[in-house]
């Protein structure tokens, strides 16, 4: 039996690494006890479980094989007002699309600013924003 080839993580997996990273460090009110995670959907009506909640999701793929991606990765944040969750959203955004020392290729762009708005299954403040990400995903 011939070896699998190698797989590429994830670039939603890699954002939500590194968002949670960032934003522990952040000492924004905004951004207190924020969870950051590619699901929802577990508490009251299909929302996040806990406030404040960072969703990240793909809207968007292209790969060139077999290590560089380039997604449209989409920021859905949930607070106790729409005020704090576009200041969240903005906050994410910002994280993402700062560059780091690391040598890695792990870029974002924005593509959207932050928008509020309410959430149609909960009733609850939420923001979004988009940024591309390109990143030369390690197996």
């Amino acid at each position: 039996m011939s070896p699998l080839p190698p797989v590429p993580l994830d670039v939603a997996e890699l954002v939500v690494r590194s968002l949670r990273a960032q934003l522990a460090t952040v000492t924004d009110p905004a951004a207190a006890r924020v969870k950051v995670s590619t699901e929802t959907g577990r508490g009251h009506d299909g929302g996040p479980p806990s406030l404040p909640w960072v969703l990240v999701a793909e809207d968007g793929h292209g790969w060139d094989w077999p290590a560089i991606q380039r997604t449209v990765i989409r920021l859905t944040c949930w607070h106790r007002d729409t005020h704090t969750a576009k200041r969240l959203a903005g906050i994410a955004l910002g994280l993402l699309c700062t560059p780091t020392a690391t040598g890695a290729l792990f870029q974002g762009e924005p593509v959207a600013a932050p928008i509020a708005g309410i959430d149609p299954y909960t009733a609850g403040p939420l923001a979004t924003t988009t940024a591309t990400v390109r990143a030369r995903t390690p197996t």
